[in-house]
């Protein structure tokens, strides 16, 4: 007799569901290293190096971090006094919607109508038939860059997979190896036999870390990068410009820039970012980056597609490939916009943040892609330049956003780790796309040389992480804010605690915002300046993190430690194909 439909029919949901369930397992699998579940993944492992360098003392696991702390202000807590008198006042009572902490706009950030039409014209003329497919791809790519990893790295990492590859060979091998290790001499042909094994462990070793680790390769900065980089990159580069110098004109009203410096120019969004706030002020837009294809374009969208035209739509902009003599002078502004991922050495890039500072009249802007690797980077410029203070002497350098304070930064104390601290723009789509905006998320850092401009924003907490959470029906509101005093905590925010101002002002603040009130300081130990390693590498970084593999590494490598050189494993050769 055959079975009832309803049977078969339970039976195929039954195993199209076991399909997906396993389907997501091997999904899963893929994220994880070759050797053990225990092992980070080699995007965790690569970025430990930079990570742990920003903490003091020993590494934390990511599972013994304490998570960020949730508090409720105190009931004496109340917004700024100041911050109230500024909020415009209508017939409906206060418009707590313009309130002066709020610096990040929910409008899209519009490029100016002649750079829209030059663009477009651009890219018409173009032979690129797949322009739109072309761009969406680079961007994925670019998003997805990370930062090769270092020789101290590879060689802890190699140290870590040692044990497991030899656990691997044979019987008959892991005696023979021992026995070999054991013999206070040996003949010529027990050392080619020793060799022999050694090689193996090396090539499956070398075998391993080419799936476990990134490839980095510099980007090849021809004329069609460049004509993809500026569809896929001039908008969002261009919003998150201007979001970060609309910042400087609200909070230093009197600051009017009389030169700009651009590091890594490419194709000029800096220089319309500039030139939309002080048009009027700047008078020398000094552009450098050595790939002369970007230089090309860059003159090119200015010259509105006409490479014969003589004068440009903003005057006074120089294209060079080198940084001008600092016997020259410094400049007003100084801007350094996702370049930081082309210097794949520490030390180069150091160096030029530190060249950049010298040049540095009144700000300095570091930014980067809003991913992990971006966000580290930030930080690694930051605490190179915040480490020029000296005690007891006039603070030279100065964190104007989005960082309220001078002291490490207190993200790494809590987990989760991998969480970078970013923000988010809205930028516009090019015509005929399905959407009208997207999202861009960055990472960047604003430094002043001297003392801040006398503001009252400059002793507010910023909002991180994540946007405000609101519960209406019980009047409380939830977010998380980097402190003045260096600390990081969730707080929650009511109306009959703090009251109504407060409470209607942190409701239509954003991420990104600084919040009107005033917080004392708590007893709460934080990483200050003052606790620095006494281990310096002459760069101002201490690697912990290597330190930290290295140790443990001792712990687990087995009795053939001392029979491989460590440093040949480094020169790991790549197959795969290069990018053209």
């Amino acid at each position: 007799m055959a079975a009832p439909l309803t049977e078969i029919m339970t039976s195929r949901i039954c195993r199209q569901f076991h399909h997906r369930k396993s389907l997501i397992r091997l999904l899963q699998r893929r994220h994880t290293t070759m050797i053990d579940d225990d092992s980070p993944s080699s995007e965790e492992q690569r970025l430990q190096e930079l990570k742990s360098s920003f903490s003091t003392g020993t590494h934390t696991p990511n599972a013994e971090r304490p998570i960020i702390p949730l508090a409720a202000l105190p009931k004496t807590t109340r917004a700024d006094t100041t911050a109230i008198e500024h909020i415009p006042v209508t017939e409906n009572g206060y418009q707590f919607k313009k309130h002066p902490g709020r610096m990040k706009s929910d409008k899209i950030t519009e490029i100016p109508e002649i750079l829209e039409n030059t663009l477009e014209s651009i890219f018409k003329d173009s032979e690129c038939k797949s322009l739109e497919t072309d761009g969406r791809s680079l961007y994925n790519q670019l998003m997805k860059r990370q930062l090769p990893e270092s020789q101290s790295s590879l060689t802890a990492r190699a140290r870590k997979i040692e044990p497991f590859v030899i656990s691997r060979l044979s019987n008959n091998q892991q005696a023979k190896l021992q026995e070999l290790i054991a013999l206070p001499e040996l003949t010529e042909d027990e050392l080619k036999e020793l060799k022999n094994i050694q090689n193996n462990i090396q090539n499956q070793i070398k075998k391993r870390l080419r799936f476990t680790t990134y490839h980095y390769r510099p980007l090849q900065y021809t004329a069609d990068f460049a004509l993809k980089y500026s569809y896929s990159r001039m908008i969002p580069n261009y919003s998150v410009l201007t979001e970060c110098l609309n910042e400087i004109k609200r909070r230093d009203p009197d600051f009017e820039p009389q030169s700009l410096l651009n590091m890594g120019s490419g194709v000029g969004s800096a220089v319309w970012a500039t030139n939309r706030l002080w048009s009027e002020s700047v008078r020398e837009y000094y552009c450098v980056d050595n790939a002369s294809e970007m230089n090309k374009m860059a003159m090119q969208i200015l010259k509105e597609g006409d490479m014969n035209r003589q004068s440009m739509v903003i005057p006074n902009v120089y294209f060079r490939d080198k940084l001008p003599l600092q016997k020259g002078g410094r400049f007003s502004l100084v801007i350094c916009a996702y370049t930081l991922m082309d210097f794949p050495n520490q030390k180069s890039r150091l160096q030029l943040i530190r060249e950049l500072w010298d040049r540095t009249e009144d700000y300095f802007i570091l930014v980067d892609v809003g991913t992990y690797a971006g966000f580290l980077l930030i930080q690694e410029a930051r605490r190179k330049l915040l480490k020029m203070n000296l005690p007891n002497e006039d603070v030279e350098v100065n964190i104007f956003a989005p960082c309220p304070h001078n002291q490490h930064c207190p993200k790494f104390r809590y987990a989760p780790e991998n969480v970078p601290c970013n923000f988010e723009v809205q930028c516009q789509q090019w015509k005929g796309q399905s959407q009208d905006r997207m999202k861009e998320r960055y990472s960047y850092v604003i430094f002043k040389r001297g003392k801040l401009a006398e503001d009252m924003t400059n002793e507010w907490p910023r909002i991180v992480f994540s946007e405000v959470l609101q519960k209406r029906h019980k009047d409380m509101a939830y977010c998380t804010l980097c402190c003045p005093d260096g600390t990081l905590s969730r707080r929650s925010i009511s109306r009959g605690r703090n009251g109504r101002e407060l409470y209607r002002m942190t409701c239509e603040s954003q991420w990104g915002d600084l919040l009107p009130v005033k917080l004392e300081h708590e007893n709460e130990s934080n990483i200050t300046m003052d606790r620095e390693d006494s281990a310096d590498d002459g760069t101002g970084w201490n690697n912990l993190a290597e330190q930290n593999m290295t140790t443990d590494s001792k712990k687990t490598t087995s009795h053939t430690k001392d029979v491989f050189d460590w440093d040949s494993l480094y020169n790991i050769k790549d197959d795969s194909p290069k990018e053209k």
